[in-house]
């Protein structure tokens, strides 16, 4: 019983911090996170697992699994195609019970520029409340996010940040969450 209600307040958990979540965004998976991959009715496959230094994660009957880089919701899919070989109509959950050692960059025009360690899901106008806030001589509607390009023609792909469109609701929010090895720039 003490599962099952453990399991109910995570699934809550879950649903409420995705309601809140920004629309442009979603948290990769990084090497060293911690998952907990809940499988339905299968107690035997529910575990906690830590997603190796290589970004994979190995999961019993399904082997090897490249895990960082992804999405929750695309290991979960990953997994439940991996496991509908050996379980009936497969349904699993895929949470990030702790976030791996994430850095991020502010540079620019802010009060205390630099490296900052953030514990989870995090955006970018928190990184910017991090550095105290931008400096009178900043252009808070230039404000962008440099990220690794998943293209390899291309080292960064450059996302707007503005700050009133980070604070305004609605499909416009530029308010992006953040990854490790983000660069938020602040001209």
């Amino acid at each position: 019983m003490a599962k099952t209600a453990r399991l109910v307040v995570v699934l809550l958990l879950v649903a409420a911090a995705g309601a809140e979540a920004n629309p442009q965004g979603s948290y990769r998976i990084a090497a060293g996170d911690l998952l907990e991959v809940i499988v339905w009715r299968n107690k035997e496959l529910s575990m906690p697992v830590t997603v190796r230094p290589d970004r994979w994660i190995s999961y019993p009957l399904v082997s090897d699994l490249q895990a960082a880089g992804l999405t929750p919701v695309e290991l979960q899919h990953k997994l439940e195609n991996a496991f509908a070989s050996v379980v009936t109509t497969p349904m699993v959950t895929v949470l990030v019970s702790r976030v791996a050692n994430v850095r991020v960059s502010i540079l620019g025009k802010v009060r205390q520029p630099g490296r900052y360690a953030i514990d989870g899901p995090t955006t970018a106008l928190d990184v910017l409340a991090l550095a105290g806030g931008p400096t009178e001589y900043a252009d808070p509607e230039g404000i962008y996010i440099l990220r690794r390009s998943a293209d390899p023609a291309a080292l960064y792909e450059r996302i707007p940040a503005r700050y009133s469109s980070s604070i305004s609701p609605g499909k416009g929010n530029t308010n992006a969450v953040v990854n490790a090895g983000d660069i938020i720039i602040v001209p």
